[in-house]
């Protein structure tokens, strides 16, 4: 069953790359997808995952879940420079190789495939483990990004809430709260928000259809990097959740986001700050690209 929900993702990042081949939608309207997918559906698919009654239990398991994503992020903070050393890459080929180990896809693949596999409460649980990363982004994210980045960029301002993060904060309120939307409202969010997986699944593909598979496979170090995102991390993560005894949605979600490919975002901020940003699209495509074979392992070992 789980494979098969896999297999309907890859499906729609198919119809989304043969719909940009096919020209059926421009380059204004991709931009835009992907801006209403992160400002307008994402976040009420957040706040409607997240509107249920106050549980102490929950509210327990989403102190640890937030326990566990800072220290996960630690971890990827202390093994990136190991890594770019072996690899020998430095500069800003370094800063955007840090940038995808640490950062992984949430938005546009994150929440879709935790509500696929676990559904309303993984999402809910997602969320909290997501708060480390919509600080981080913005702070030690672009603080790498900025490292070797042309000065004319590098002014910029750091840390910036958004939307997802706000209906996040406004979801875990009304949990705290044990506010329960009005039926309404809670309809109308519903269904705007249940147009996030279709839209961002096919965004992925519009941004796949749009890559230069030649000059993709030239780079031999983006597939490193990404099998770093993709393989490693995320074993890592299974290995001592599960010897420190973790299962369940505790063990799962950290595991399946740590599989996620690089950020989405990873080429827009890298482009803002004046680091190598055709660099972080290749790595964004092929991670991307590599994860609809990668992820279904992770998800295959969580079910057995």
């Amino acid at each position: 069953m789980v494979l098969q929900q896999i297999f309907v993702i890859f499906l729609l990042i198919v119809i989304g790359a043969v719909v940009k081949r096919l020209r059926v939608v421009s380059d204004d309207i991709i931009r835009e997808v992907g801006s209403l997918v992160i400002n307008v559906t994402l976040p009420a698919f957040l706040i409607t995952s997240m509107n249920m009654e106050f549980s102490p239990s929950v509210l327990r398991s989403s102190a640890v879940f937030l326990i566990i994503s800072l220290c996960v992020y630690v971890f990827g903070i202390l093994m990136v420079r190991p890594a770019t050393w072996v690899l020998r890459v430095d500069g800003k080929a370094m800063d955007v190789y840090e940038y995808i180990i640490l950062f992984s896809n949430f938005g546009y693949m994150g929440y879709p495939v935790i509500n696929l596999i676990f559904g309303a409460q993984g999402v809910f649980y997602t969320a909290i483990y997501n708060l480390p990363f919509s600080f981080l982004v913005w702070t030690h994210g672009v603080h790498v990004l900025k490292r070797h980045g042309d000065a004319a960029h590098t002014h910029r301002k750091g840390f910036r809430p958004n939307p997802s993060l706000i209906a996040v904060v406004a979801g875990f309120i009304l949990f705290l709260l044990s506010v329960k939307l009005p039926a309404p409202i809670y309809d109308a969010l519903s269904l705007v928000g249940s147009m996030t997986t279709p839209l961002s699944m096919m965004f992925i593909g519009f941004i796949l259809a749009e890559s230069d598979f030649k000059q993709l496979t030239m780079d031999w170090k983006v597939y490193a990097f990404s099998a770093i995102r993709l393989l490693v991390m995320p074993v890592c993560v299974y290995l001592v959740l599960k010897m420190m005894g973790f299962e369940g949605l505790l063990l799962g979600v950290p595991v399946v986001i740590s599989a996620m490919p690089a950020a989405a975002n990873s080429a827009v901020i890298a482009a803002q700050y004046g680091s190598d940003f055709q660099l972080a699209s290749r790595a964004v495509f092929i991670s991307t690209l590599l994860s609809i074979a990668t992820i279904p392992l992770f998800v295959a070992l969580l079910a057995g």
